[in-house]
């Protein structure tokens, strides 16, 4: 079972190691990490919630970085990209350089039924560049809690 802190040592661990990545768009920019880009496949039924609960992550992962880091570092720029089949929203804007190719972070169905832990794609050694950070829609609507902790709810 993952600690309050895991998920986000995590998810802050692979940030970092996809910054380096050929995929990856990820910047540092005056002490703010820009252009990731958060993708949901396009085989995740439509749900408002989990670009909610994504906001939610992200938002409080640049908190516990910059109180981690002693003010130093946070997230400045995150764009969620929606798949096509998804209803229009005013909320919504047309993606200008961000694909599902460059997503740092894919919310898709699990690889394995039944395994919603989150993992990263990569084929190098540990501590190198990886691809993404995968995470299934169930983990991110805090529904594999009992297994895995909360995932967004205690990032901090």
């Amino acid at each position: 079972m993952a600690t309050s802190r895991g998920p986000v040592f995590l998810l802050l661990l692979l940030l970092y190691l996809l910054q380096m990545s050929d995929t990856s768009l990820i910047k540092l920019n005056e002490n703010g990490y820009e252009d990731i880009i958060i993708a949901i496949d396009p085989a995740v039924p439509e749900d408002t919630t989990i670009i909610e609960r994504m906001k939610e992550m992200v938002t409080k992962a640049s908190t516990y970085l910059f109180e981690a880091t002693e003010k130093r570092f946070f997230f400045k720029n995150v764009s969620i990209l929606i798949p096509e089949s998804w209803k229009d929203s005013p909320h919504y804007r047309r993606p200008k350089r961000e694909s599902y190719k460059h997503a740092d972070i894919k919310v898709a169905p699990p690889a394995f039924m039944g395994r919603d832990e989150p993992y990263t794609r990569q084929f190098t050694q540990c501590e190198e560049k990886a691809e993404y950070i995968h995470f299934t829609p169930d983990f991110v609507l805090g529904r594999k809690q009992d297994e895995y902790g909360d995932s967004g709810g205690e990032f901090g």
